[in-house]
């Protein structure tokens, strides 16, 4: 069974301003039994600010910065549950290089390095002129993940799999899948064995790049749609 949390971002880029350059994030829950319940802080709104399209660079992708959210689960009875995502704007999708000589989305978190794997990189829709504008990545902070089981809080590691059945194995980076193709879940601090949890909190950041000569006729307009999914193991 699953649970799914509706991520999109948007941003108008218009040749004065960029207006509310936002990542929105909506949640759909559907019931089930012994169900996780997820939420997001800040009303699923990561706030870019504005900016003008001059800003932009015209010989490369530019960074537009890292915002943080945070999911917190709350779950009726201790669980087992992953983490995976989905695209709804895959066919948008572009990367490049940036004003460092750098490939991807730049983050602050997990070391700070780029996350330039097509899979993990999610598009942001397309022009008028049906050029597409970006990509953008979602991850999770390891150093920020907290959980409890029953009343009591315990010490968890973030650790992926390609399949639910695993091997669960930790990395450095954890960004999230783009086609629903990697998990993400709890281990007990120092092993590799998956933790039930009663609720957590998992510290989220994304990181979004626009490609470089979008010049366009009209109002430029992100629009990513991600679907971050919960899967009970």
């Amino acid at each position: 069974m699953m649970r799914a949390v509706y991520l999109f971002l948007t941003a108008l880029m218009a040749s004065s301003a960029l207006a509310q350059d936002s990542v929105s994030i909506d949640i759909d829950i559907t019931a089930d039994a012994a169900a996780c319940t997820p939420t997001l802080s800040n009303n699923g709104v990561a706030d870019f600010n504005s900016r003008s399209i001059g800003s932009l660079s015209a010989h490369a992708f530019t960074q537009l910065g890292t915002r943080d959210l945070t999911l917190t689960l709350t779950c009726e009875s201790s669980t087992a549950v992953a983490i995976t995502a989905r695209d709804n704007r895959a066919a948008s999708m572009i990367y490049g290089i940036d004003d460092k000589g750098q490939q991807g989305a730049r983050f602050q978190i997990n070391g700070g390095q780029y996350i330039s794997d097509k899979e993990r990189l999610f598009g942001l829709g397309m022009t008028a002129e049906n050029h597409p504008i970006g990509s953008y990545a979602v991850q999770i902070d390891s150093a920020g993940v907290t959980a409890t089981e029953g009343d009591r809080s315990v010490a968890v590691d973030i650790a992926g799999a390609a399949n639910l059945e695993g091997p669960w194995m930790k990395t450095d980076l954890l960004p999230l899948p783009a086609s629903q193709d990697y998990f993400y879940t709890f281990v007990q601090r120092g092993t590799l064995s998956p933790q039930p949890v009663s609720s957590a909190t998992i510290p989220l950041q994304i990181s979004a790049t626009v490609a470089n000569q979008l010049s366009s006729s009209q109002t430029i307009k992100l629009d990513g749609e991600a679907v971050i999914s919960l899967v009970y193991l």
